[in-house]
């Protein structure tokens, strides 16, 4: 069985090119690579996005590995020319706001090319998969390509269908027959408490 943790990234800060993480995605960061810490992760893949890279940065220093930047694992929004905004700080007048309120997370991207995107998010969880064999790999990603992995594991015809929490873990396996199942979605443990960790093995 090989075994795939999707994670998004901490909060970014608004209103800047590319954004880094802000002050708060940093410390959701530092839980997450302390949580992680403990599950024997063969490799490490992160999104070129400033805002990924900072979040597996903790995760990097606490396993020793560097992370492969996989392009394929970039989020929708393409043009990092422009100043970036966190979705949950979009002003409530844009329609935006709305959808995301609402539930209705395909319409938060209506003008998006759907078929390349799904085509890209699943081309980056099965080169992922197909390079680690009976491994288990965390790949720091984005709400969009979280959302649209999980969709076409689950065959679902739409792509956007829950919002995802910053830095909260996502699984799927690839069982030895080949089929590729869910595991879990947006688990946010490491948010709020401490992983215990066996007597044996705190010496």
């Amino acid at each position: 069985m090989t075994e795939l943790l999707l994670i998004r990234h901490g909060l970014p800060l608004a209103g800047v090119f590319d954004p880094g993480l802000a002050p708060q995605g940093t410390a959701q960061a530092e839980h997450l690579a302390a949580w992680l810490g403990h599950e024997d992760l063969d490799a490490l893949y992160v999104s070129p996005y400033r805002r990924a890279r900072e979040t597996a940065a903790p995760l990097e220093r606490l396993t020793g590995m560097t992370a492969t930047v996989l392009d394929d694992l970039r989020e929708w929004d393409t043009d990092v020319s422009q100043p970036y905004t966190p979705p949950e700080q979009i002003g409530a007048d844009d329609p935006r706001a709305a959808a995301l309120a609402e539930g209705r997370f395909e319409d938060f991207v209506p003008d998006l090319d759907r078929d390349a995107f799904r085509a890209r998010a699943v081309r980056a969880m099965n080169t992922i998969l197909d390079a680690h064999p009976g491994g288990r790999v965390a790949a720091v990603c984005h709400g969009g390509i979280t959302n649209t992995c999980l969709a076409t594991v689950l065959g679902l015809p739409t792509m956007f269908w829950f919002h995802p929490d910053y830095t909260s873990v996502s699984r799927v396996r690839r069982m030895p027959g080949g089929r590729t199942v869910l595991h879990s979605v947006n688990e946010t443990a490491h948010l709020i408490a401490r992983r215990a960790v066996d007597a044996g093995t705190a010496a």
